[in-house]
């Protein structure tokens, strides 16, 4: 173009260049944002698992249910079928730590650090689940700190975790109720029945009642006749692909014997678990001693009020979410699916809770309850969030402070009256009570100076983690004879006692909480009657007198 004068001035003007400007930021898509989301809590998950995990690893060390474990662990590395080859759960979680035992050790902080890593998948469900009422960073950090805090014990990670993965499971089948979700909801039935039957019938009847509360309650296909057989087929194909592993365990020889004889085993003895006391807040307000008989200080007081008060609270979420649940229409749904999913998982998990009202067993099934409180305060009208949201905050926090942080291993180890001392457990170096390490020395003493390494021993019977951290084959099927031996089971144990020609036996003579009749020699009446007649005891007067050596005359 022909530059032009100005009539002005007569100054040659020059035609405008074209200004190239950058181009504008693009915003992140809905599927970008929401993988940033995902990895951002799958990160937080390994950060915060990893962290308890170093923080805690060698601190303390249980030689009843933690060894149980740790035993049955080391037996199927080497080749032991669970249920079959000796008593355990049901055979998932021995797997899991056996697996990875090829590449750790069998040691039992191999062990703890494959526990912790399905604590960590089930945290990052949790996670997932949790994101649907907390939107922020901050709050989903907090959140997963709460959930990470009531993971305990640490030999009972699996528990928690399953649950929380029935929770992201029942979001998303709220959010959509797909053949392809039923059939992931029916899978984890299954892979939860894998590892523990009480997990398959909890995830079972959960995931069921879901759908068809979704199907007649906020399905608007709900007419369609054909729509609920599809999903409920699609659930139960799940369902077997889930339990594949243990379908395929089946053909072995005298497995499926042995798994039926687990279903047996609790229909004989007519429960599944030892009933204690209900904790009643007011109980505690004067209690000056403790179970055990010691002086019940002001915390140790204020933890016991604690632990009864989130066990009456825990049926008040239930009528809240009933309440919810009986109103609610799909357009309104929102933040609030997470308390809609939260009280179907929680509510058949709190067979586990009240089953036997101890700290423990709260701590393995809480998990649930815990995500659908987070998501309350979105029940509530929206004038009333914000003080509704205060309260539930100061609830949760008051009652982890009290009833879950002192069931941690580095708070035991931090409020002990006595330092913690080294000890070396076959292999691995932990700290523990000085009570408790002196007794695991002098048992070891013992045990070096009098019993062959390959002679074969009887540890009964609270104390199968003696197994592998004495490095002793068990001689019996039933390495943790906890309940009473009826059945064939006290039969069973004398007949491998005199089969394997087992010559030693180092007998624990205190009773498990519960009831007397756990005491070994009421709970296997031939066996003790075989030991004294046959067996004469051994004078340890370095061991604790609860602790008794015994050897074949």
């Amino acid at each position: 173009m022909a530059s032009e004068p100005r009539p002005e001035t007569g100054e040659i003007r020059l035609p405008a260049r074209p200004v190239l400007l950058p181009p504008p930021e693009t915003a992140p898509t809905a599927e970008v944002t929401e993988w940033r989301e995902v990895l951002y809590a799958a990160l937080l998950a390994v950060v915060l698992t990893g962290a308890f995990f170093l923080a805690q690893r060698r601190i303390d060390w249980n030689p009843a249910d933690e060894g149980f474990l740790w035993d049955g662990a080391v037996r199927t590395a080497h080749g032991g079928v669970p249920l079959r080859d000796f008593r355990s759960y049901d055979p998932g979680r021995y797997y899991w730590a056996a697996a990875w035992a090829q590449l750790l050790g069998d040691g039992i902080l191999a062990l703890r650090l494959s526990t912790a890593l399905f604590e960590a998948c089930g945290l990052f469900c949790g996670l997932l689940a949790a994101r649907r009422a907390v939107k922020s960073r901050w709050g989903l950090l907090l959140v997963g700190l709460l959930l990470l805090v009531w993971m305990s014990p640490r030999h009972k990670l699996f528990e928690p975790a399953l649950a929380m993965m029935a929770v992201l499971v029942a979001v998303r089948l709220i959010e959509k109720v797909s053949l392809r979700r039923c059939f992931v909801a029916g899978a984890l039935v299954g892979f939860a029945a894998f590892m523990g039957k009480n997990h398959g019938l909890y995830t079972c009847a959960a995931t069921l009642c879901l759908l068809l509360f979704l199907h007649f309650r906020l399905d608007p296909g709900r007419l369609e006749a054909r729509l609920l057989g599809r999903r409920l087929l699609a659930w139960a194909a799940g369902g077997v692909a889930g339990f594949a592993p243990l379908l395929a365990m089946l053909p072995l020889p005298g497995f499926f014997a042995s798994y039926v004889d687990s279903f047996r085993f609790f229909l004989l003895q007519g429960k599944t678990n030892y009933p204690e006391p209900f904790p009643w807040p007011w109980l505690f307000v004067r209690a000056r001693l403790d179970e055990a008989g010691e002086r019940l200080h002001a915390f140790g007081r204020a933890e016991l009020i604690a632990f009864g008060v989130v066990l009456l609270l825990v049926p008040l979420f239930f009528a809240a979410a009933a309440w919810f649940a009986a109103s609610v229409e799909r357009e309104s749904l929102g933040r609030r699916t997470l308390l809609l999913a939260g009280a179907f998982v929680g509510l058949f998990y709190a067979h586990h809770t009240y089953s036997r009202t101890d700290f423990f067993h709260l701590t393995q099934s809480l998990h649930p309850v815990l995500l659908g409180v987070v998501a309350l305060p979105f029940a509530v009208r929206p004038e009333w969030r914000r003080q509704a949201s205060f309260l539930v905050g100061a609830v949760l926090v008051a009652a982890t402070a009290l009833t879950a942080m002192p069931q941690a291993p580095l708070f035991h180890r931090l409020t002990a009256e006595a330092p913690f001392v080294p000890f070396d457990l076959a292999g691995d170096r932990v700290y523990l009570p000085p009570r408790q390490a002196a007794v695991m020395e002098t048992v070891g003493r013992n045990l070096d100076a009098r019993v062959p390494p390959n002679e074969p021993i009887l540890f009964a019977a609270h104390i199968p983690g003696f197994y592998p951290a004495f490095r002793r084959r068990p001689p019996v099927w039933d390495s943790y004879p906890m309940w009473p031996g009826i059945g064939g089971l006290d039969e069973r144990m004398l007949g491998e006692l005199k089969a394997r020609d087992v010559r030693w036996a180092l007998i624990a003579t205190y009773p498990m909480p519960g009831s007397d009749e756990l005491r070994f020699f009421n709970a296997y009446p031939q066996v003790w009657k075989y030991l004294e007649a046959s067996f004469e005891r051994v004078k340890t007067p370095d061991m604790p007198r609860r602790l008794r050596l015994y050897h074949k005359r």
